[in-house]
């Protein structure tokens, strides 16, 4: 009886330990199921609350339209970001960490200012987040916004 009670205690063992995976990986086993934790820098003092120029209106269609043509062109944004600001962009998939999806409602929950610093401040592994995310610092001060602009109008899609 005592030898059938320690075959059925390594049976329920052995199930258990099957159940759960081989221990090979430190990831939880339902790492695949949890949502993608970011943690973001804080705005940095001399871009945190700042807004637009006077007159320009970020929900207006022009400045979103302008933003969008900057977005593709010579803002450079669309290489890593992709066409719809997925983070699917073709030099974006050799990244790590990888471009943000800019339609997530975790990125879309970010400030204004925030988005506006990370497209003035130039980047690199040791820049902001440490990405390769480089800046539009060329840009004017309202190209820039207007990026912001257009970067607003792709939540959820």
């Amino acid at each position: 009886m005592k030898r059938v009670s320690m075959i059925l205690a390594a049976l329920a063992v052995a199930a258990v330990v099957a159940a759960c995976g081989s221990g090979s990986s430190n990831a939880p086993a339902n790492a695949g199921n949890k949502a993608k934790v970011i943690m973001r820098k804080a705005v940095p003092t001399d871009y945190k609350d700042k807004k637009p120029p006077a007159g320009l209106d970020l929900a207006a269609a022009a400045t979103i339209e302008a933003g969008k043509k900057l977005f593709e062109g010579e803002g450079l944004c669309r290489t890593c970001h992709g066409d719809a600001g997925k983070g699917d962009g073709d030099s974006g998939k050799m990244l790590d960490p990888k471009p943000t999806d800019l339609t997530s409602a975790e990125f879309q929950s970010v400030s204004d200012d925030y988005i506006f610093w990370r497209l003035s401040t130039l980047g690199s592994v040791s820049g902001p987040q440490g990405s390769g995310m480089t800046a539009f610092a060329q840009g004017s001060e309202e190209q820039r916004w207007q990026i912001v602009a257009y970067v607003r109008s792709l939540k959820g899609k």
